[in-house]
């Protein structure tokens, strides 16, 4: 086994890419002897290895004519090679990349002439055969190029048009997979240098999927070769390029490998340095540099990759299962090889620390016992649901900012201005615009009605469906937030102790299940109390020490990030799918906090905990000024992780998601004891929402379903019912979570915001009807929820709408539907 390290921390190596031998590559051609080839077609197929053409010289290397071959093999996971028959021709030196549909090959050569070839090679398990099928050819004859795909797109970039490199090029070509008849259509050409052997591979840069080339080289018209070092990234959806950061050296005719979110490892190709000394040398050339290196496309930056085993130049990478495979190749002047690697992205955990583990533990342990204290005062089914009403307003208020916050926003709100910019801090902004219309109407209304959930008043206008409907509604969104809430933690705490995650996902399940099930709503409440102040202090405190590593402290955090727009504010343009002022503005108004805070048991049950509808109104208020001065904190944050990491480049490895890049500070970065109570606040912001929704869902479904079927129900049977629940919702809440650490969510505090907007949208919608459209009757209320679910499944899934926009077609369609509707009479029957 062969290990590449990125960096050290302390004595500490981390290491990325595991480096294993595959069995190699049989003989080619009449050749008795595995000598490997250069320049074949490499890809996968029907999980099968396929590697087809290339050449070679014979041995002894120097004073032979180069051979081109025609051979086709195959290596299954049994780990023999098996003939797959021929190419049409010799043939190599062409691009190849893998697809569903097979292996595309693109172009190649041999010793006389270059072609236009573009053909699949598709491997048959069951007949053991390979098969070839013609696409359409290429605009140009082309060699020494290289693909890329994008969204079933395939993209040639560069090359020869001739055996002769000073016929390269810097056109691309694109192929739709969906379309292949249409053809190749141009796109446009890099602005630099046109050029053969360069390196091109795809990985996201924060914003989307790009194609990013590397070096290359060319002959200029003084005949002289120029060894390429500079850069360039595509974006398929706008056709336009961008110069990025250069490499530290030429890696012509290397290969590169994404790895995890944002990182790119290069890891052959050779620096040009003894280019024209190889006839010289000849058996003497001591091979090409046996070097990684890795390239962030976030932070635009390049570090060491550390030592590799081998370096293979002039082949393909293809991926297989989660490896990436580097088939023969050359290894040094006309010598090839006809070994095969297995290159295994890995990541790597640091050690957590006992006095991390002391902090983290001796926190958790607190929660336990607010929670058998206020175990102690609950005696009633009231007690356990509205703690008796004698909450403070403070503590209800920062009861509701601790339950909206969750690790959504302590992790994922810092990546994602990390990867993007700050603009996202506008969803936030809804929170304040919202907090008068919930504190000054919706309040007293339901405090009017004595209400123990928010359902209740939709009886009291419409009738029991609805009440049920909106009952049902928030129990299916709170076991989906639930999930989201407990994996997000457990993949901080996964990535920075090593731990399994699903032991991980078990434990914080377990804590938050015993102190719920036990002390009701004043253990939920007074643990978010204690939770909000160690969850912004642990920001706070991280985000201090991010901004004091910097030389240069605040200053360096400001200037750099407006040079890479982390500081920018939307785009001031009409779309409707990006994130643009106003798509943002209406998902923060709507998805971010008319849903949550007018239709949310669990933020709604805090307006009812208090001793007066006075006190909520102050909840409602703590709650919006606590709301925004938090968001500047986790945005500012975000920022001062990517100055950090765009000026330590080698103090970070590639992330399998950006929203570990916080934990990966952590871990790796602060003193150890702090980095407990930072860790601290992530289960502090988890366990804060994971509370309130098993206690909310609990609530819900004893008061709105199972006490209708029960109305003579003794009260110490629902107290022993509600704690019986709590647990069984523990573990649901906690199988949620096992789920959701399965499923790719892209960046998971979009899918929660449009989660909210998808199922709350409709739910808050009624409430407005309700409170606002005062002839609006029970047959108008469901016929503006049906259109209303319609709508949303519409945009959902046959619409490119953007996510947090969900909440304003919910709520607008149920409301402008009813409220138009009530206008007409209903029909009556007359005597």
């Amino acid at each position: 086994m062969a290990i590449a390290p990125l960096h050290s921390h302390g004595n500490e190596t981390v290491s990325f890419l595991d480096w294993q031998p595959l069995a190699k590559l049989p003989p080619v051609g009449e050749q008795t002897e595995s000598l490997g080839v250069a320049g074949p077609y490499v890809g996968t197929h029907n999980d099968a290895l396929i590697v087809a053409g290339g050449a070679n010289f014979p041995k002894p290397y120097w004073g032979e004519d180069k051979v081109w071959h025609d051979d086709i093999w195959v290596l299954e996971k049994s780990g023999d090679w098996t003939p797959g028959g021929s190419l049409t021709r010799p043939l190599g030196y062409g691009a190849s990349i893998s697809l569903p549909q097979g292996v595309l090959c693109i172009g190649g050569n041999d010793a006389e002439r270059t072609y236009d070839d573009v053909f699949l090679l598709k491997w048959d398990p069951n007949t053991g055969t390979v098969q070839q099928e013609n696409l359409p050819n290429l605009p140009t004859t082309i060699a020494y190029t290289m693909a890329a795909t994008v969204a079933n797109k395939v993209y040639i970039m560069g090359g020869t048009v001739t055996n002769d490199l000073s016929s390269a090029i810097n056109k691309i070509w694109m192929l739709d997979m969906e379309s292949p008849t249409d053809g190749w259509e141009e796109r446009t050409g890099w602005p630099g240098p046109e050029r053969g052997f360069q390196v091109v591979t795809t990985q996201n840069n924060g914003y989307e999927d790009r194609i990013f080339l590397f070096s290359g080289r060319r002959e200029k018209e003084d005949g002289d070769i120029e060894f390429l070092k500079d850069a360039y990234s595509y974006s398929p959806s706008s056709d336009s390029w961008s110069r990025i950061a250069d490499s530290p050296e030429c890696m012509m005719a290397g290969e590169a490998i994404p790895v995890g979110e944002n990182h790119i490892f290069v890891v052959g190709g050779a620096d040009g340095s003894l280019f024209h000394k190889a006839d010289d040398l000849k058996d003497e050339h001591p091979g090409f540099p046996k070097r990684a290196w890795a390239y962030n496309a976030l932070t635009d930056t390049w570090q060491d990759g550390g030592a590799i085993p081998q370096n293979h130049v002039t082949t393909q990478i293809a991926k297989w299962g989660d490896a990436y495979i580097i088939a023969s190749g050359e290894v040094r002047p006309r010598v090839r090889t006809p070994q095969v690697w297995e290159i295994v992205p890995e990541t790597a955990a640091t050690s957590f620390g006992a006095l991390n583990w002391t902090t983290l533990i001796l926190y958790l342990g607190g929660l336990v016992v607010v929670g058998y204290v206020c175990a102690r005062g609950t005696k009633s089914s009231e007690d356990f649901y509205l703690g008796g009403q004698s909450i403070p307003w403070w503590a209800a208020g920062m009861s509701i900012f601790g339950t909206t916050l969750s690790a959504i926003t302590y992790l994922a709100l810092p990546a994602r201005v990390y990867g993007t910019s700050w603009s996202v801090i506008i969803l936030n902004a809804g929170i304040v615009i919202v907090a008068p219309l919930i504190a000054l109407i919706y309040v007293p209304k339901l405090r009017r009605i004595n209400a123990t959930t928010a359902y209740q008043y939709l009886e009291e206008r419409f009738d029991v469906g609805l009440r049920l409907f909106g009952s049902a509604s928030f129990i299916i969104l709170q076991l989906f937030r639930m999930g989201i809430v407990v994996f997000l933690p457990a993949l901080a705490l996964s990535a920075v102790t090593g731990f399994n995650l699903t032991l991980c996902i078990l434990l914080m399940g377990l804590i938050a299940t015993v102190y719920t099930a036990f002390g009701g709503i004043k253990a939920v409440i007074w643990t978010d109390v204690i939770q909000v102040i160690v969850l912004v202090g642990g920001a706070l405190l991280a985000l201090a020490i991010i901004v004091f590593s910097l030389d240069g402290g605040l200053s360096t955090m400001i200037s750099i990030g407006s040079e890479n727009g982390k500081f920018a504010m939307p785009a001031l343009e009409w779309s409707w799918t990006g994130d643009a002022l106003l798509v943002l503005l209406l998902g923060g108004i709507f998805s971010n906090a008319l849903v949550p805070y007018t239709s949310d048991q669990a933020v709604v049950q805090r307006y009812l905990t208090t001793s007066s509808e006075k006190e909520a109104q102050k909840a409602v208020w703590t709650n919006a000024c606590l709301a925004v001065p938090a968001s500047l904190i986790f945005s500012i944050m975000g920022i001062a992780l990517f100055v950090f990491y765009k000026s330590n480049p080698e103090s970070l490895g590639p992330l399998e998601k950006n929203d570990q890049i916080l934990p990966w500070f952590v871990a790796h970065e602060m003193p150890a004891g702090l980095a407990g109570i930072v860790i601290a606040g992530v289960f502090a912001a988890a366990m804060s929402s994971l509370d309130s929704s098993m206690h909310s869902i609990c609530t819900a479904v004893s008061n709105d379903f199972v006490k209708r079927k029960k109305p003579d129900w003794k009260d110490s049977d629902q107290l022993r019912f509600a704690r019986a629940l709590v647990f069984f919702l523990g573990v649901l809440g906690t199988s949620m979570a096992l789920i959701m650490s399965q499923i790719d969510t892209g960046h998971i505090f979009d899918f929660l915001v449009g989660l909210m907007g998808l199922i709350g949208g409709p739910l808050a919608g009624l409430f407005l009807l309700a409170i606002f459209a005062h002839q609006a009757q029970r047959r108008h209320a469901w016929i503006g929820l049906i259109c209303s679910l319609i709508a949303i499944f519409y945009c959902k899934y046959l619409t490119g709408l953007n996510g947090l926009l969900y909440g304003l077609v919910g709520i607008g369609v149920c409301f402008s539907v009813g409220y138009a509707l009530s206008f007409f009479p209903q029909k009556t029957n007359l005597e």
